[in-house]
């Protein structure tokens, strides 16, 4: 009696540490929104203090604007993939992360009709310009640094809840701009004051090198 009481004992046992083993599953996926568009991504504890993740953005934006004293019709897409490691200092759901956004970033800009342009040091009419469409380009590899807070890997939940705040180091955007189908688009006056403008251009946004990043999600814990 005594032994088959051990062995249930033991049998009990092992079932409470198969269950605290599957409870601290060291891996994660999750899903969110942020200023970098639709998230889904991956996680795996490493150490209780040090996490990997990676996953996809989806960020597709209608970016209308004036640059230059011209308006222009934009769409931005920051559509990345990302890879960071996040370090937890204090053991908890503190932490302090770091890591990349990979893949092409662009802002594609087309002049809104029906306005005259001031290129470069001289006034155009729409006849003349044609549609003028600049085309700006961020690094392919952005370099990410942030804090947040993550309880995805504390406690014996599978639900947790994910807060980010950082900057994205996209580099210094590089302007094309072009004038197709205008009666001068092929003057050579005008091409001059074309890469004038576009230089101009270039220098306006010249400063928006850095791009906040705030994400906010949930996981699940396997």
């Amino acid at each position: 009696m005594k032994r088959t009481i051990t062995f249930a004992a033991l049998a009990v046992g092992a079932a409470a540490g198969a269950g605290a083993a599957h409870a601290q599953s060291g891996i994660a996926v999750g899903a969110g929104v942020g200023t970098t568009g639709g998230i889904v991504e991956a996680q795996v504890e490493v150490t209780p203090m040090i996490q990997l993740r990676g996953g996809y953005n989806y960020f597709q934006y209608g970016a209308d604007d004036s640059y230059d004293d011209i308006e222009y019709n934009g769409d931005l897409d920051l559509s990345t993939l990302g890879a960071f490691i996040d370090f937890r200092p204090f053991s908890n759901s503190f932490i302090i992360t770091g890591g990349a956004y990979f893949g092409e970033k662009t802002l594609d800009l087309v002049a809104a009709s029906g306005q005259t342009y001031e290129i470069g040091g001289q006034t155009y009419n729409s006849a003349e310009v044609g549609t003028l469409a600049a085309g700006v380009d961020l690094e392919d590899t952005a370099p990410f640094v942030g804090l947040g807070w993550d309880s995805t890997f504390q406690g014996s939940g599978n639900i947790g809840f994910k807060f980010i705040a950082g900057a994205m180091f996209t580099g210094t955007p590089q302007v094309n701009l072009s004038s197709t189908g205008g009666t001068l688009s092929n003057d050579s006056n005008f091409q001059t004051q074309l890469a004038t403008e576009e230089q101009n251009l270039q220098d306006d946004i010249s400063d928006y090198e850095i791009y906040p990043v705030v994400q906010a999600g949930i996981t699940f814990r396997f």
